[in-house]
């Protein structure tokens, strides 16, 4: 599957792109791939916030061979795979700010500390669980990843719910930005834990907890 590749992001740029929700990211960065599977050599990404998309992208990919005797085919580039690659290295270096417990100033966490937190809460007031579906709909186009699917994942509700969320979040001004059309399949990272092998097609069930989140109407 090749989920054992190591990623290391790099030369970060100093402009960062604030989506809201205190969700934000570097305007660029590039991503460095080695050990992929049936890929012989090195892969480097840049990755930057397109504003036509509305999520990162990539906009250059290249493959260094790793020593003489290997030939760069079509057939490696196939094997390449970027939206994967993104994905991955923005779970390094997406960060959200939340609310500090003694509610002086706020705490910059790792994307993934702040997904890990919102999937473990259990009970949310409506508008408690609008704006939480609103800061993880913006952590998904700042991780370039569906963004419904993360918010029903995360929140731990079904597709609709997610849907009938985000709608009601673009229609009331809160987050104009929305779209309700899934674009594309999820890439095959376990946005909690990037490390491990991820069915994106299944639905993401967290720990086993009692009852489930509480979204009011």
């Amino acid at each position: 599957v090749g989920f054992m590749a190591d990623v290391e992001a790099y030369d970060f740029s100093d402009e960062r792109i604030d989506l809201g929700s205190g969700v934000t990211l570097p305007k660029s960065w590039r991503a460095r791939v080695s050990g992929e599977q049936d890929v012989p050599g090195t892969i480097t990404v840049r990755v930057e916030w397109d504003d036509v998309l509305r999520r990162t992208a990539v906009s250059f990919a290249a493959i260094e061979r790793e020593a003489e005797g290997v030939d760069i085919t079509s057939q490696v580039l196939r094997e390449v795979r970027t939206h994967w690659i993104m994905t991955r290295s923005a779970l390094d270096v997406v960060t959200v700010d939340v609310g500090a417990e003694d509610g002086d100033k706020s705490d910059r966490i790792p994307v993934r500390e702040f997904l890990t937190r919102a999937r473990a809460q259990e009970e949310r007031e409506p508008m408690e669980s609008l704006h939480a579906a609103i800061a993880v709909y913006r952590v998904a186009t700042a991780i370039s990843y569906p963004p419904l699917k993360l918010v029903a994942d995360t929140l731990q509700i079904s597709q609709s719910t997610a849907t009938r969320l985000m709608s009601r979040a673009r229609d009331s001004g809160l987050a104009p930005e929305v779209r309700v059309q899934e674009p594309r399949r999820a890439p095959a990272v376990d946005p909690y834990n990037p490390g491990g092998s991820y069915d994106p097609t299944a639905p993401h069930h967290g720990p086993s907890q009692p009852g489930g989140p509480s979204m009011g109407r």
